[in-house]
């Protein structure tokens, strides 16, 4: 399988996140209410699985293979996936911090902005990576490159995620979407 396709698969489960994160901002427009313990998990599930694991792979594999076959890294795709990141990790701040804000009496509102803020950038940034940055990089990059980036990929899954942490998040995954998306 090629980076890029390992990649895709894991927007598959990211989108399943980012809808059942839309609903939950959907219901606290109507409700007026948050489930902070379910939004901690979903905190936890961005900074590991989309942020560290996937973002990882990108920033310590791909994304420096792709500057070694011409891509600028200053301008644009790279850069502005990298930008986008960084916003991410900020996004995912703001909604931590929404959290607590909730948690210490401020209006659920604020988490369905954090929310809403997340969920749209990477919508956005999925898009991006599969209609333009993933094409160029299975053009450039050589088969025997790739090879070498999917061995960081599995490297990236056992040292900087850990054994078995991959499971638990699809596990996890799967419980929110049976909450929030089987209605």
């Amino acid at each position: 399988m090629r980076p890029t396709e390992d990649l895709v698969q894991e927007h598959k489960a990211i989108k399943v996140m980012l809808g059942i994160m839309k609903k939950i901002a959907d219901d606290i427009s109507v409700n007026k209410r948050a489930d902070g313990d379910d939004i901690d998990r979903i905190i936890d599930f961005l900074r590991v699985f989309a942020d560290k694991c996937h973002h990882g792979k990108e920033e310590d594999a791909l994304f420096p293979a792709m500057i070694v076959a011409g891509m600028p890294q200053k301008t644009g795709p790279i850069a502005v996936m990298l930008e986008d990141h960084a916003l991410g990790r900020k996004y995912i701040r703001d909604l931590e911090a929404a959290v607590n804000n909730y948690r210490a009496g401020q209006p659920a509102e604020i988490i369905e902005s954090a929310i809403l803020n997340y969920v749209d950038l990477l919508r956005g940034h999925i898009l991006k990576e599969e209609s333009i940055l993933f094409p160029m990089a299975d053009r450039i990059l050589s088969e025997e490159t790739q090879d070498q980036i999917a061995g960081r990929f599995a490297l990236v899954e056992e040292e900087v995620i850990g054994h078995g942490i991959h499971e638990r998040l699809h596990e996890l995954l799967e419980q929110l979407q049976q909450k929030y998306q089987s209605v």
